[in-house]
């Protein structure tokens, strides 16, 4: 599977962003990338929870079977 970013705004304003399909820490770096283009316009993203995926998720999402490789969900205002 392809990396994708599903990002929802929620009806109290808050935005949840998944991070689907990535390995190790570059999701982090995905979510860097995802504020700087949201400050673009005027909006700023604080991270409030961070969640780790399992191994077998992340196994789904990638279609690999590797040990170590992580992946986020972000909750942002």
């Amino acid at each position: 599977m392809a990396r994708q970013v599903k990002v929802k705004v929620l009806p109290d304003g808050s935005v949840e962003a998944d991070f689907v399909g990535f390995g190790g820490t570059d999701c982090l770096d995905e979510a860097e990338r995802l504020a700087e283009n949201l400050a673009r316009f005027g909006l700023r993203a604080d991270p409030t929870a961070v969640r780790r995926k399992t191994s077998a998720e992340i196994a789904k999402e990638t279609g690999e079977e590797e040990q170590g490789r992580d992946g986020v969900l972000t909750r942002s205002r």
